[in-house]
């Protein structure tokens, strides 16, 4: 992702730092940079120039108010403006009242560089991070943590809290606004940040709050409508090398099947994976179905251990090194000439329910809920934390569960169901599920039609119970287009046209294809996944090598720093190579002790 880069102080430098931080995150000679330097103020944006080309900022009438954003918005009348003066306009005219009514994904600053005055404003799902610090009178701010250590006597702390909660909640993302970085933070979603030379203020201009008061009735056909709306205004926005990217799911099935005639006729689906991965199987015949343009790249794995850095680089160490092939098609899709994609962001977290297990309709009380979500979202449990950190670092347990119930308890909703559903947008999808797209933003500009405001004020009234198991979800899909819920899920492997009592069969469907797969050695069926990095770390030489490398070798810093039990990771490693699923528990690893060689040595 490029992005922004910025501060607002009284001081001045011997060297501009400025010209460093816009470094840090330029990772192409390609980028486009809009530099500004003022008497209090400096700021660059660093872009593609897929989106608004024009120059920026952009100033009103008397140059007393600039403006500079990152992304892209798609309310109607901004379509008749660049992006930038629009909301400049409005803006002047309504003040922080206009933010709410944005429909799109950005990041903005608006400054008055006479009056010392600067705001810094995230969309309604934060889906373009700013992240902020204050030092020595100082605001400095970037849409990546690491352009933030770039300015003059700004120290390179661990934040060891940070690394505890990485341990043992990184499923769902390092938890709430922290970094690895003492004294950085990351602003919420749908927030204003102001701040004056002196005082800082950080409000929320919106929330997303589920209430139970649609019904399948009224809310398919809302839904219908609004969604092909969405996806085909964003669409439109981009006159050539658009494409999306087309798995073996429902979320870029739905926006494909909402694509009118004009827009499918210039959008190419992209899929990605191995050759005989069941993402390829289904995605080719989804295209066939609607005569769409289909590419498939395929990888191999093996060759992709190269990435495993970038990817902890790239997001300021909050993604892992299991999703090592992002980087490598999205710099394949930039090379084939294509700008910008499309995607099916979180539609399963928003619609389909893919994060509201049954068991949080069986909690008879809060406390075993809390209980529920602890157990299942903690990569290392308490115990074997306590196994593998130096005792030194056992004093953040209870601080990062306390944190964690914490979090639960401020989560909004009217009921369990819809409480866990705003939970997971704001923890997992906040700060780990969008990792990917910040990896892709690096090479491409992204289009989020599912995060449409028009979409999700329907989304958020539907119940749970119908938003459980993809309900509704397939309601919806048979709605938009009859045709592709015919063609099976990759989850279940079976077509979301069957009944609701059919699709929990699915587990043996899934059983049987795999025995299939088995007995016939690869001849019935197809892999389940696109990249299957438990088995990579068992019987790939690269990918093992990298685990000798990183967790086998004494020199590794988490060793030298006396944090990791170098016995115990042995056991893990020995664990899964002997048969036990620990794949992800070494994921982590790998990452934290990339994450210290990388910004730390």
């Amino acid at each position: 992702m490029a992005g922004i880069v910025g501060y607002a102080c009284e001081c001045r430098f011997d060297v501009e730092p400025l010209a460093a931080m816009i470094n840090s995150i330029k990772y192409r000679d390609d980028y486009v940079i809009d530099e500004f330097y003022g008497n209090w103020i400096r700021i660059a944006r660093v872009h593609l120039g897929v989106f608004d080309s024009k120059k920026q900022p952009i100033f009103n009438e008397d140059k007393s108010i600039g403006i500079v954003i990152y992304g892209r918005i798609h309310n109607e009348y901004a379509r008749e403006f660049d992006n930038a003066t629009y909301v400049l306009r409005e803006f002047e005219r309504r003040g922080s009242n206009v933010f709410e009514e944005l429909n799109g994904s950005f990041a903005i600053v608006i400054f008055n560089d006479r009056n010392r005055e600067l705001m810094l404003v995230t969309d309604r799902f934060g889906t373009r991070p700013i992240y902020y610090a204050l030092r020595d009178g100082a605001l400095i701010f970037s849409s990546h943590a690491r352009a933030i250590l770039r300015y003059p006597g700004f120290p390179r702390e661990l934040n060891e809290r940070t690394l505890v909660k990485f341990l043992m909640f990184g499923k769902i993302g390092i938890l709430g606004d922290e970094t690895w970085f003492k004294g950085i933070k990351l602003m919420p979603p749908a927030s204003i940040l102001k701040f004056d030379g002196r005082k800082l203020t950080l409000e929320k201009y919106w929330d997303l709050e589920y209430r139970c008061e649609l019904d399948e009735e009224k809310a398919v056909p809302l839904l219908v409508e609004k969604f092909k709306k969405a996806v085909n205004i964003r669409a439109e926005s981009i006159a050539d090398g658009l494409c999306l990217f087309l798995s073996g799911g429902l979320d870029s099935r739905s926006v494909l099947g909402a694509l009118n005639a004009k827009n499918l006729r210039k959008v190419t689906a992209v899929t990605f994976g191995t050759p005989d991965c069941d993402d390829v199987a289904i995605a080719k015949i989804v295209t066939r179905k609607l005569s769409a343009k289909h590419i498939v790249i395929t990888y191999d794995p093996d060759k992709l251990v190269k990435y495993a850095k970038d990817v902890v680089y790239l997001t300021d160490g909050q993604d892992t090194v299991n999703v090592a092939y992002i980087p490598y098609v999205a710099e394949k899709l930039k090379e084939m000439g294509y700008k910008c994609f499309l995607q099916g962001f979180i539609f399963d977290v928003l619609l389909g329910g893919s994060f509201l297990p049954k068991k949080v309709f069986r909690c008879k009380t809060f406390s075993d809920f809390l209980t529920f979500l602890t157990t299942k979202y903690m990569v290392f449990s308490v115990e074997e934390i306590r196994k593998l950190l130096n005792p030194k670092f056992h004093r953040y347990i209870s601080l990062c569960l306390n944190e964690f119930c914490r979090l639960v308890k401020d989560s909004k909703g009217d009921c369990l169901g819809n409480i866990n559903d705003y939970f997971i947008i704001n923890t997992r999808q906040r700060r780990y599920t969008l990792m990917g797209s910040v990896l892709n933003r690096y090479f491409l500009e992204e289009l989020l039609p599912t995060l449409d405001n028009d979409v999700i004020d329907i989304i958020r009234r539907i119940p749970p119970e119908l938003r459980f198991n993809h309900k509704i979800y397939r309601k919806f899909l048979i709605s938009l287009n009859p045709e592709l819920a015919k063609i099976p899920y990759q989850k279940t492997l079976l077509p979301p046209i069957i009944p609701t009592p059919l699709w929990y069969l699915s587990f043996i469907i899934r059983l049987f294809m795999k025995v299939m797969r088995r007995i016939s050695k690869g001849r019935i069926g197809y892999a389940r996944t696109y990249f299957d990095f438990d088995n990579l770390i068992c019987y790939s030489k690269p990918w093992r090598k990298l685990v000798e490398d990183t967790l086998l070798n004494e020199d590794s810093e988490i060793y030298k720093r006396n944090i990791i039990n170098r016995d115990y990771v042995k056991v893990i490693v020995r664990d899964h190579i002997n048969g036990k699923k620990n794949g992800e528990k070494i994921a982590f690893l790998i990452s934290l002790e990339l994450i210290l060689r990388l910004f730390f040595r």
